[in-house]
């Protein structure tokens, strides 16, 4: 019998996580690949490989066309999108059917209607459940998001309507905030997800984030494999998840049952997806959204439920039944997210080559990863270096395996967040399970230093405190803010260096121009974040060497003032 051929059309550890399970299926795995990636893993482990374009997502892993071209010319069986890119696009999923390729996933009318959260939340009021207050309309205009930022009341989240993984989302806390954020979500909802479609919601605070697994076959069956807590966040994007969320109450866990069921049910899913929700206690759950594909998180459920979800999903679009599916949650599982950025310069991303990679090993430990010794962590996507998961018959004995192997990984020449994610389960409120969502930005305190203390070259210290009762001082250093290199030479505070590779996505300036202390100058993007880089004084841009769409490298003098 012929082998089923698969395209995994994505890069890095879930491209590698995917074509692991395919071979286990005695399936034909087919990568995909940019200029960057032409030597990643995942291509030297596929049995096939296909190239789709430049290095920028939209020339390769968001380019419908050529990953079309892959399909097609590689004869394709099936299609797995993986998460990410285009793994929540009806029309790629409707563009991969009409050549008669299975798609591993939602049916793509699912996809538009449960992925778009607009759409997703006026379902979910029908079936009568609670979505966090917020629009059912995306924002034409900024003076609409504004108008609707003032009906539900401050602090609110600008949200891209085709959204997920945290990405094109802000939280804004007055009018100020939205007038310079509002562009830029827009700007970051077209990048990654192909619509520039926005919406306002009320955001929650202090809230808990916590999701539930779906397994639904296109006979009606529908499997709950249990809740993560994914509450320990950055930038609104996870750093830990893990399952079972102690803090539910047993009635908490029956309510989010039924409604994800009810979810499931009222919107006719077949494949794997999530319910997402907010909680302000362990009983009263907002809807949130639901993601139309495989999690980044999807190993917490599979080390807790000990199965494989990819290989379920793969089953399920082959026409496979779940009336006979059997699994039993046993023991607690934690996932930590090794991500190439900087925890004591605002998690600042750090694009740069790996000269060190040793990684944890022993019972109950999985790494999920893409990188080696000598690896360059491109800015061109997403920083995520591994998942470190880890599994133990109890809560606390996952957490001691969780810190000692963090404590044994060691990744080299880049900044990462394994120290920080040690420090922050040995806290007291990780251990008795405190965790919300803006705990890091509450607890995780960076001195602020002025721009006289920079510019009079004299030391400094990050202070990093977990709690009261613990505070580590860093190694003497400057801050920086994206962009701009404040640790030059002090006679030209206004030279304005890039400090890492990156794109300008936007300019709000130009030469000749009078700016003050504080304006805006530019929009740089690196690994999938916008900075806004402002004007460290005040003066007339002597030289902008800039424009849109432009690439900048590490070093390069960008803009003077004098």
């Amino acid at each position: 019998m012929t082998k089923k051929r698969v395209l995994i059309a994505n890069r890095g550890e879930i491209a590698l996580r995917i074509i692991r399970s395919v071979k286990e299926m005695d399936m034909h795995a087919i990568a995909v690949y940019s200029d960057v990636d032409a030597d990643s893993l995942h291509v030297k482990r596929a049995d096939e490989s296909f190239y789709l374009g430049g290095s920028l997502p939209a020339d390769s892993y968001r380019n419908l066309k050529n990953l079309m071209k892959a399909v097609i010319e590689t004869k394709a069986d099936m299609v797995h999108p993986g998460y990410g890119f285009l793994a929540e696009n009806a029309d790629f999923g409707k563009a991969v059917q009409k050549k008669d390729v299975i798609w591993i996933g939602p049916n793509p009318e699912t996809i538009k209607s449960m992925g778009d959260k607009i759409e997703s939340r006026k379902l979910i009021s029908k079936a009568g459940l609670m979505p966090v207050p917020g629009q059912l309309k995306p924002s034409r205009t900024k003076r609409e998001a504004m108008k609707d930022a003032n009906t539900f009341g401050y602090p609110v989240a600008l949200k891209a309507a085709h959204g997920g993984g945290g990405k094109g989302l802000r939280i804004v806390n007055n009018e100020e905030e939205l007038n310079q954020n509002y562009e830029i979500v827009k700007r970051e909802s077209e990048a990654y997800f192909g619509s520039d479609q926005i919406y306002v919601e009320k955001f929650i605070k202090p809230a808990r984030h916590v999701e539930t697994q779906i397994l639904s076959d296109k006979y009606g069956n529908h499997v709950y494999l249990g809740e993560r807590d994914c509450s320990l966040q950055r930038r609104n994007q996870k750093l830990i998840e893990e399952s079972p969320p102690v803090w539910l109450s047993e009635f908490g866990k029956e309510e989010l049952k039924k409604a994800t069921l009810m979810i499931a049910k009222s919107s006719n899913y077949v494949n794997a997806g999530t319910v997402e929700f907010l909680a302000d206690n362990d009983e009263n759950f907002y809807f949130l959204e639901m993601n139309t594909r495989l999690q980044v998180e999807h190993t917490v459920t599979e080390m807790r439920y000990g199965i494989d979800l990819v290989k379920e999903q793969i089953k399920i679009a082959l026409g496979n039944s779940l009336e006979d599916f059997e699994t039993e949650a046993r023991g607690h599982s934690i996932e930590f997210r090794i991500n190439a950025e900087d925890p004591a310069n605002n998690f600042l991303p750090t694009p740069g080559t790996i000269t060190e990679y040793r990684e944890p090993m022993g019972n109950g430990v999985r790494v999920d990863g893409w990188v080696k010794t000598g690896t360059s962590i491109s800015h061109f996507y997403d920083n995520l270096i591994s998942k470190l998961v880890v599994w133990g018959v109890s809560r606390e004995e996952a957490i001691s395996k969780g810190k000692r192997c963090l404590d044994e990984y060691i990744i080299g020449g880049i900044p990462t967040t394994i120290s920080l994610l040690s420090q922050v389960i040995s806290t007291k409120e990780f251990k008795e399970s405190q965790i919300h969502v803006k705990f890091l930005e509450e607890n995780f305190k960076i001195k602020d230093i002025s721009e006289e203390e920079i510019i009079s070259d004299r030391p400094s210290k990050v202070n990093i405190s977990l709690d009261d009762n613990e505070s580590q001082s860093l190694a003497p250093q400057r801050p920086k803010k994206i962009g701009m290199d404040l640790t030059g030479n002090i006679r030209n505070p206004g030279i304005i260096k890039a400090d890492m590779q990156g794109t300008i996505m936007d300019t709000m300036t130009k030469k000749g121009k009078k700016v003050k202390k504080g304006d805006s100058l530019f929009v740089l993007e690196a690994m999938k974040m916008e900075n806004v880089v402002t004007a460290p004084i005040g003066g007339v841009i002597k030289e902008f060497n800039i424009k849109k769409g432009q690439p900048v490298n590490k070093g390069d003098i960008l803009v003077e003032i004098g």
